[in-house]
């Protein structure tokens, strides 16, 4: 895993897609860009659970997904920060165009550069002091 050259953006980018495609109400539409993106062992382990696979992420924001009225999106809020086969990164939650829940993620990659892991934390980002945004 160490051997490879993994470029933080190529990673974004990835990360970036898997934001989008969450949301997205097409279940075809959304598992084909999430298996695409995600080994069959991608683990997602958020506060609430710990979900398996591009089915178990997109399982994951079903609640959103199927409240239409609420127009959710996430969209990372910080570069990639990219080592040793180990990222992190900010990220923000809307709803109806205003942030609804801040947060941050880190995670890894498997041997082939594949994002295999994701551990999201809701709340306070790193860096940065209570009260402030």
């Amino acid at each position: 895993m160490f051997g490879h050259d993994h470029r933080a953006e190529d990673i974004a980018e990835r990360i970036d897609h898997l934001m989008t495609a969450v949301f997205v109400a097409d279940d075809t539409d959304r598992l084909q860009p999430l298996t695409r993106h995600l080994p069959s062992d991608f683990v997602y382990v958020s506060p609430q659970a710990v979900f398996e696979g591009a089915a178990g992420l997109s399982e994951t924001f079903a609640r959103l997904r199927h409240e239409p009225h609420r127009h959710t999106s996430r969209r990372r809020t910080s570069p990639v920060d990219l080592h040793h086969g180990y990222f992190r990164y900010s990220w923000a939650r809307s709803e109806r165009g205003v942030t609804a829940l801040e947060g941050w993620s880190f995670g890894s990659l498997d041997a082939e550069g594949s994002i295999s892991r994701v551990v999201t934390f809701e709340g306070l980002v790193p860096g940065r002091t209570a009260g402030r945004s």
